[in-house]
């Protein structure tokens, strides 16, 4: 009774810690938001979402590729095994990010010489390639302190990241051109972050450099469909944002942006959880079973739809106070956007716990083409929606694309897979 309750209070203490890091990092987001918006245009903070939306995708992209064989494998390794496994893969991340981004700079010079890009989007771009590469980094480092279920260390640099961040955004408003500050600021802190989180990680554990040669065709051909899956999914989750300001333009992705900031402490809960499911998920379908893993799957969803309902109440009941007092701006069609975020993050809120279930039986090819399939409809939606309802529209597409996502994902999750994913990875 006694090894039961403390490893219950172990997975208290390992949750909430990965909860209290997210929600530091989402307070940080919302200060940066709340910032440029009152202290911006809506072109310069539409010009932001623009480039941090875009971070969020190579971030995902990255966490989608290495995420998976570091879940599962390290638990399975030696001290020595998991040092090479984590080298060898940061050695291949080494490799790649500075070529891809100067083909990216150079790209973008060409660009700007041709006067595609112009002297507002020729400079966001070069610093978004900047903060880009310093945040996959830092990003790389927490993903393994992650699995190695050492959030605590996660949550010191943390804490350092966001006050850098937060500082540097707010003297970025006081600049001629705030997006662009903001985004190179982002780059410094994720620079200091990162070398924080390297030198906790070689504290804790050697990596070795040189280690599991040939790591990335090992790991690709189960890596690359999760991958697969993460961009598609952005597509309709973030990609709307493009397309609202190819369509509408750059000021009203300000007003989609300002309404879904609002709903970040329900993301910051589902984001928090979700950082440590994945291994956790892995380990329940490997020690208890599929039936067991469903179950706690199910009761998470439910809490954290719970927990979305009642926090939108309040919100809802205050949006007058939010939107006058501190935001200081009123947007075309808040309350109707409200309401969509509320109902979109509910659905994100119960399908982010559920997906866990398939990803733990390494299902990532069925994901990514019921990925591709929401993400059809949702921006198709979102396309007419816009033309027909203006701003609101967009977010109609969204929340079809949530739904479809979020069904297909509950009834794949009672077809039992082969076999689960460490099974996969032990054959590879």
């Amino acid at each position: 009774m006694n090894d039961r309750r403390q490893r219950h209070f172990a997975f208290a203490r390992l949750l909430s810690s990965a909860v209290v890091s997210q929600s530091l990092l989402s307070a940080g987001s919302f200060a940066i938001g709340l910032i440029l918006i009152r202290g911006t245009t809506d072109i310069q903070y539409g010009y932001y979402i623009l480039a941090s939306s875009a971070i969020l995708l190579l971030v995902s992209l990255q966490n989608a590729f290495f995420n998976p064989p570091l879940a599962i494998r390290l638990t399975r390794l030696d001290r020595p095994g998991r040092g090479e496994l984590v080298g060898g893969l940061y050695r291949e991340q080494r490799r790649m990010l500075p070529a891809l981004g100067a083909i990216t700079v150079v790209t973008a010079l060409g660009l700007w010489y041709a006067r595609v890009l112009d002297a507002h989007t020729g400079p966001l771009v070069l610093a978004t390639v900047a903060a880009t590469l310093a945040i996959l980094h830092r990003e790389y480092f927490r993903m393994v302190l992650y699995a190695h279920r050492r959030p605590y260390d996660v949550l010191r640099t943390d804490m350092f990241y966001v006050v850098l961040m937060v500082a540097g955004v707010f003297v970025a408003t006081l600049t001629p051109a705030p997006a662009v500050t903001a985004v190179f600021a982002l780059s410094l802190a994720a620079v200091a972050s990162g070398i924080l989180l390297s030198r906790t990680l070689h504290r804790h554990e050697p990596w070795n450099i040189r280690g599991a040669p040939g790591i990335l065709q090992e790991i690709a051909p189960l890596a690359a469909w999760s991958t697969a899956g993460a961009a598609i999914h952005w597509t309709f989750s973030q990609g709307y944002i493009y397309l609202v300001a190819g369509i509408l333009d750059v000021a009203a992705v300000a007003a989609f942006a300002a309404t879904r900031l609002l709903m970040m402490p329900v993301n910051l809960l589902s984001t928090g959880i979700g950082s440590l499911m994945l291994p956790l998920a892995s380990g329940w379908l490997h020690r208890h079973g599929i039936l067991l893993l469903r179950r706690r799957l199910y009761l998470f969803a439910l809490g954290l739809a719970a927990a979305t309902v009642c926090y939108f109440a309040v919100l809802w009941f205050l949006r007058d106070w939010i939107f006058s007092v501190v935001l200081k701006k009123q947007f075309i069609q808040r309350d109707a956007l409200l309401l969509l975020w509320g109902a979109i993050f509910l659905v994100m809120a119960v399908r982010g716990q559920l997906v866990y279930l398939l990803a733990a039986q390494g299902r990532f090819r069925v994901m990514s083409l019921l990925t591709l399939v929401s993400a059809v409809m949702a921006l198709t939606a979102s396309y007419a929606g816009m033309l027909r309802f203006g701003v609101a529209g967009a977010l109609a597409g969204l929340l079809i694309g949530e739904l479809v996502n979020a069904a297909g994902i509950v009834i794949l999750s009672f077809r039992q897979a082969p076999q689960p994913l460490a099974a996969q990875l032990r054959t590879q």
